[in-house]
């Protein structure tokens, strides 16, 4: 994959004060070097003691074809199937087959090929400088709550109907909330959460890791990151981080 060029999202470190929308339509693919596919770089924050180094980056990636993923040494990776393709990577030397939604967390140095691929393939991408935690889980259903920075550094839709403050947002549409909070409603949708954090996480899961699924509908997982309200709603699902 491409190594990080220009930022994409509205660059600088913390949350503005109101919610920023970056529309998938204004996002410009890059060509992987290999040919084998295309990245969309969604937004990339540099690191607050050094504006030349990524703090984390977020991107979204279309896969055409089997072939090895690029190193990022210093850099933790989470990936999550973005489209109804299935995916298989090979991450040092083990085959995973993702399905749709699916996430998994390897290292930058991990060995890491496109092993399979049914027709094009899409992944959410998010990569994290080492000591930082950074985080991707699922929200899906029917609901509508109150968002800002302190509940997910960005929110990517991955399909339903989703609106912010009333606008409606397209598939692949991110949010960057704010430190205010802003109405969000979703309607059937599955939205991605990302999560960054600097302080000391909990338990990161080992490289090649999946993610468990969320849980079936009216058993929700109890999510010590989520309000109350929506940990407990019988229509909302989420993947423990």
């Amino acid at each position: 994959m491409p190594s990080p060029k220009k930022p994409s999202g509205e660059p600088g470190n913390g949350a503005a004060d109101t919610a920023h929308i970056i529309p998938m339509a204004t996002l410009e693919p890059q060509r992987w070097a290999n040919g084998r596919g295309w990245t969309r770089e969604i937004h990339r924050e540099p690191a607050a003691d050094s504006p030349q180094t990524v703090a984390w980056r977020l991107s979204l990636a279309d896969i055409e074809d089997t072939g090895p993923f690029s190193p990022f040494p210093g850099m933790e990776r989470h990936l999550l199937s973005a489209a109804p393709v299935p995916l298989q990577l090979s991450i040092d030397g083990v085959v995973h087959d993702l399905r749709y939604t699916q996430i998994v967390t390897f290292g930058g140095t991990s060995e890491v090929a496109t092993t399979a691929v049914h027709g094009r393939a899409q992944a959410l991408n998010l990569m994290v400088r080492s000591g930082i935690h950074g985080s991707l889980d699922l929200l899906e259903g029917d609901t509508q709550l109150s968002v800002s920075a302190a509940f997910a550094t960005a929110l990517v839709v991955l399909d339903g109907i989703v609106t912010l403050d009333d606008r409606r947002l397209e598939r692949f549409d991110t949010i960057l909330p704010g430190t205010e909070d802003t109405r969000l409603a979703l309607q059937g949708a599955t939205v991605a959460r990302v999560r960054v954090e600097t302080s000391a996480p909990d338990a990161a899961p080992a490289s090649g890791q999946h993610r468990r699924r969320p849980a079936p509908a009216g058993r929700p997982h109890a999510n010590p990151h989520l309000p109350a309200d929506l940990s407990s709603h019988p229509r909302i699902r989420s993947s423990r981080p």
